[in-house]
């Protein structure tokens, strides 16, 4: 079993993407098993790629070395994530309607 990573990451489609519901774009946490934070990259790109959304950015990729540090919202992702070496779990999709927010 690799490690638990856990990122934020910025995500943007089509404005008919269903995940979207007509916005821009949104913020959400993922967790995944990954040997590394490049790798974790990786795989929400290819998760992303395959609900027709493009990675746009990511922001504080770690590896979970003590789920106590995490928040709440973070530290719920972490259980499936672990059961389910295959999975990309996402946490709450944080939406916004233009590109500038």
């Amino acid at each position: 079993m690799n490690p638990i990573w856990v990122g934020l990451f910025q995500v943007s489609g089509s404005q008919d993407n269903p995940m979207l519901e007509g916005d821009a774009g949104a913020w959400v946490w993922v967790a995944a098993q990954a040997e590394d934070g490049a790798k974790l990259t990786i795989r929400v790109e290819n998760a992303m790629a395959m609900l027709g959304l493009d990675l746009i950015e990511s922001e504080q990729v770690q590896e979970v070395i003590d789920e106590d540090e995490l928040s709440e919202a973070i530290a719920e992702l972490i259980p499936q994530a672990r059961r389910d070496v295959g999975s990309v779990v996402c946490g709450t999709w944080h939406k916004f309607k233009n590109q500038d927010a």
